[in-house]
């Protein structure tokens, strides 16, 4: 069933958006009497008809709304940014796989620094389309460039911090599980963490994690440790071969 993403829902007749009208009716070439599914940013899904099909607007009969299930994880991942389209290819990557948030970090050795509301708002497009294609509840949240300390010192409670990291006291993802039910991972920039980013993670007693002994690009990364925590949350207290 098609997606069309909304601002809010409520059963009963809502009108559009126009990009997703404009989606339903000229791309989809959909027509009165056609069933879609709606969501919004948030996480709510209903059923519904299109029972008007024009030019200037599209109207759908809203069924039932359903709230989405908590995740049994919430993935947050902040990241130095890489260069070029890989950032674009990465945040469309990590939306598919339920990442919850992302936050484009300012790291010691960053390269790219992607300012201003033009790169954020092509990323906030980006995680809308791949929310429709891959059929997850809500969409994932943009947030604004952060240093990467200030990321750390905001970070709430009841969040585990996993810097990913490539020096030798780095521990596998299985060191950590059962998963805990907030994670926010960490990733440097290709020149690595620097010298005093390494002393904020072990003054604040973080556990740093590998992704194996290969060096991994930065949307390489990203997507590896997302595509880890989404299996294993799927499953959350997986038996790990001793």
């Amino acid at each position: 069933m098609r997606r069309l993403l909304v601002e809010q829902l409520a059963p009963g007749p809502v009108r559009l958006p126009d990009d997703q009208a404009h989606h339903a009716r000229d791309v989809l070439r959909m027509r009165e009497g056609d069933e879609v599914e709606l969501f919004t940013a948030a996480g709510q899904s209903a059923r519904a008809t299109l029972t008007s099909v024009a030019p200037g607007e599209v109207i759908a009969d809203v069924g039932e709304v359903t709230d989405a299930s908590p995740a049994a994880v919430q993935l947050i991942v902040a990241s130095a940014i890489p260069k070029a389209a890989r950032a674009d290819w990465m945040i469309e990557k990590l939306s598919e796989l339920g990442v919850h948030r992302f936050i484009p970090l300012i790291t010691d050795r960053s390269v790219v620094h992607p300012e201003g509301k033009g790169k954020l708002q092509r990323w906030e497009r980006l995680a809308a389309e791949s929310a429709k294609q891959s059929g997850r509840p809500g969409v994932m949240r943009i947030a604004p460039l952060t240093p990467a300390r200030e990321v750390i010192a905001n970070v709430p409670a009841e969040t585990t911090i996993l810097p990913l990291c490539t020096g030798p006291d780095a521990q596998p993802f299985s060191s950590i599980l059962p998963l805990p039910s907030s994670i926010l991972v960490l990733i440097g920039p290709e020149g690595d963490w620097s010298d005093g980013e390494l002393r904020l993670f072990a003054d604040r007693h973080l556990t740093p994690i590998t992704l194996g002994a290969t060096i991994l690009r930065v949307e390489t990364a990203a997507i590896a440790a997302a595509a880890i925590v989404a299996a294993l949350s799927a499953n959350p207290k997986p038996s790990i071969p001793s």
